[in-house]
């Protein structure tokens, strides 16, 4: 690579490099009233030759490496030549690095011209090691930025563009948590926030965990020779029909065999954070009444309304464990936050005891009384030391985790909606939201599943 001395070249004979990672310029009416004042101050670095708008390569000209705000501005300034050093013999790839070096070095990039710039550099046979060494980043930071690259740039440009979004690179980086990049994209588009994405980012990286956990308990079961449930079994499954004689839990690590005797007979079945091995029983069928078989089909759909509550109080008990842990990051202003969740404490009449908090601090399934005492203290400690908005998150979703959301005819409790709806709105806040519709559905009263007052039958109406 030949440096030449420095020359005058007129501004006409110079062209923006196709491949300068910085796409977009910026304002430059500032930086163009200085140099009519002053001049360029700095030269600008070029190659000889240029590509045209169609990427085709001529001789004559002279392409730009460093200082495309600088030629741009001088020309809006109406300057006729501008002072440049000539590079001859600069590979493809040393254009590159050194243009993303130098608008890296000023932080010029964007998050997108950024990822894009490493992307090029590996596509000209780069590694993340030489890309590493020639731009001064480390290794991880390359390893991010590629990562970045491989989202939709479409949809990564347009949430950049959003003020609203406020799009960083952390929250990028909690993406690369989920392995399948159509999920990551998926994810990036329909997420409202960036606190949003984060959540789903978290969300369906424990999706995926669970999925595989279910697919290595899913191979032992068809190896010991147990079977799927027929279809049959989601529409039964809660008439009473069925009896489960196995759970396997999807937040646990899967066994390493299966005890077949204890199967035998039964089938499996896939659901929200368990593989249950379920078996039919054994009862006569009986003539049964209308009455009895719309009220059989009213308690049915009330136990599916219980399932689902249950997956929702897990999805905000996850949600809210990842605040006190610190994988979310905190609000500014919690005034909103802790009016809504003093009120879901409020609306549920629930209570709401040291005992009640250090048992959601101490992670266990256990009653109180049966935790050890070593343990009981240690949750007590952790408590003091939280702050109050801490506390009332732990309350409130204490007090909303096993209300009932249907009344004793099973139609839908507007108290428990109120109170699940006001601890869902300030969780909103940092990002939540529930996996599916059907789970709003459920909060809101609207489900299908829900009886109407006017369909409702009683005893009278026999």
């Amino acid at each position: 690579m030949n440096d030449k001395e420095i020359v005058s070249i007129a501004v006409e004979n110079i062209y923006q490099h196709p491949d300068n990672p910085r796409k977009d310029l910026g304002e430059l009416s500032e930086l163009s009233e200085s140099i009519k004042k002053k001049g360029v101050m700095q030269n600008l670095t070029v190659i000889p030759g240029h590509w045209d708008e169609k990427l085709d390569w001529h001789e004559e000209g002279y392409t730009l490496i460093i200082g495309h705000r600088r030629c741009a501005a001088a020309k809006l300034a109406g300057l006729k030549e501008l002072p440049c050093r000539i590079v001859d013999d600069m590979s493809k790839k040393d254009q590159v690095s050194t243009m993303l070096e130098e608008n890296m070095q000023r932080n010029d990039l964007t998050i997108w011209e950024q990822a894009n710039g490493f992307q090029m550099m590996l596509d000209l046979g780069e590694t993340e090691e030489s890309i590493a060494e020639k731009t001064g980043f480390s290794k991880t930071t390359v390893k991010h930025r590629l990562n970045i690259a491989k989202l939709d740039q479409n949809v990564l440009q347009n949430k950049e563009k959003d003020e609203g979004f406020q799009l960083s690179l952390k929250d990028l980086y909690a993406l690369e948590q989920v392995e399948d990049i159509k999920t990551r994209d998926k994810i990036l588009k329909e997420a409202s926030s960036s606190r949003e994405l984060v959540w789903k980012a978290k969300r369906a990286a424990d999706e995926a965990k669970r999925e595989k956990v279910a697919a290595e308990i899913i191979k032992l079961l068809k190896e010991a020779g147990i079977e799927p449930a027929p279809k049959q079994y989601e529409k039964d499954m809660y008439s009473g029909r069925w009896e489960t004689i196995k759970r396997y839990s999807l937040e646990e690590a899967a066994p390493k065999k299966i005890m077949k005797k204890k199967l035998e007979g039964g089938c499996y079945y896939k659901d929200y954070r368990e593989v249950r091995i379920v078996k039919k029983r054994d009862k006569t069928k009986e003539p049964v009444s209308e009455y009895e078989r719309q009220r059989r089909e009213e308690e049915k759909n009330a136990k599916a309304i219980k399932t689902i509550a249950r997956e929702m109080a897990a999805q905000r008990e996850s949600f809210i464990r990842n605040i006190l842990s610190g994988k979310i990051e905190p609000l500014k202003d919690t005034e909103k936050v802790m009016t809504g969740l003093w009120k879901a404490i409020v609306y549920s009449n629930g209570y709401v005891g040291k005992t009640n908090l250090a048992k959601f601090l101490a992670d266990t399934k256990k009653s109180w009384y049966d935790i050890p005492d070593e343990d009981k203290k240690k949750a007590m400690e952790e408590l003091e030391k939280i702050s109050t908005l801490h506390q009332l998150m732990i309350g409130a979703h204490v007090s909303t985790s096993e209300l009932a959301y249907t009344d004793y005819n099973n139609q839908y409790k507007g108290e428990t909606g109120k109170a699940v709806k006001a601890i869902t709105e300030a969780l909103s806040e940092y990002g939540f939201s529930y996996s599916d519709d059907e789970q709003n559905r459920v909060m809101e009263g609207t489900h299908e599943l829900y009886v109407k007052e006017e369909s409702h039958v009683d005893s009278k109406s026999e």
